[in-house]
């Protein structure tokens, strides 16, 4: 399999490439519709993706290797185990707030835990259902980003550095680039392992775009994202508040390099060949 002519760095150079023009391009634009904070936002978050998509669409090679990518459906031998994962994906969302709050207080005491952890829950669901969030959670989020970022991270720069350096070299120089391309760096890395593992085990780049979206999703407030934090009347800067997101943080220490293992040692192709 061939991403046209282009290596990995080359793949890796043209997404931060189209990142970092976005940035020009989005102010350009905020400022000459005047747009507000709100809309600039938006703007800025959107262009990206559209950026990408025009490209991986002008591009003939692109566009065919996309193609090829897409046109591999996920086995039916492995729908139960992508949905098992998408559902181990929630905790593992959980956990990075518990990883969060625990720093946090290790490393600057419980005030300041408490006070970059308070929120209240009927601002928190105002915002849920505002046009602009359901925008970029539920549409950009769970289903824009997704494809997008899986087709140029494990569909471009994973299968041409694993072709080259194999797959442990491969999926660690991705996401790392993965993290670096997303706010929370950590959370970003250990998803795009996740990702990978999907990728290794189903044969199909719609199994780790359909983990990845529905673990966007989950992410809105009225679903799981109400429990990023303890409820609003616990003491924030007591680490004990934290149990359930600490818990997750303990599953998703365990059961991320358990998949990582099973990723390593076959994929579904290779039990339907058995």
């Amino acid at each position: 399999m061939r991403t046209g002519t282009a290596s990995g760095i080359q793949i890796a150079l043209l997404v931060f490439a189209v990142c970092l023009l976005a940035v020009p391009i989005s102010s350009y634009v905020n400022e000459t519709l005047s747009a507000s904070k709100v809309a600039g936002d938006l703007i800025g978050r959107t262009l990206p993706f559209v950026f990408a998509a025009l490209i991986m669409v002008c591009f003939p090679a692109l566009r065919l290797q996309v193609a090829e990518e897409l046109s591999r459906p996920i086995p039916s031998c492995a729908r139960l185990e992508v949905a098992l994962v998408a559902a181990a994906k929630i905790p593992m969302l959980l956990a990075a707030f518990g990883a969060i709050a625990l720093w946090t207080w290790m490393t600057e005491g419980p005030a300041v835990l408490d006070q970059k952890m308070a929120y209240v829950p009927n601002e928190e669901i105002a915002h849920a259902f505002s046009a602009d969030n359901l925008f970029l959670l539920l549409v950009l989020g769970a289903i824009v980003a997704p494809v997008v970022e899986e087709i140029v991270f494990r569909g471009f720069l994973y299968r041409a550095w694993e072709r080259r350096w194999g797959w442990v070299p491969s999926a660690l120089l991705v996401s790392l680039l993965f993290g670096a391309y997303h706010p929370v760096s950590f959370s970003a890395f250990a998803s795009s392992l996740l990702f990978i593992a999907v990728l290794r085990r189903v044969g199909s780049l719609w199994g780790p775009i359909a983990v990845h979206g529905f673990s966007n999703a989950m992410i809105w407030y009225p679903f799981a994202g109400q429990f990023a934090k303890p409820a609003s009347t616990a003491a924030l800067g007591d680490i004990g508040s934290w149990g359930l997101q600490l818990g997750c943080l303990l599953f998703a220490a365990i059961a991320l390099p358990t998949y990582l293992v099973l990723g390593a040692r076959e994929d579904v192709r290779d039990r339907e060949m058995d």
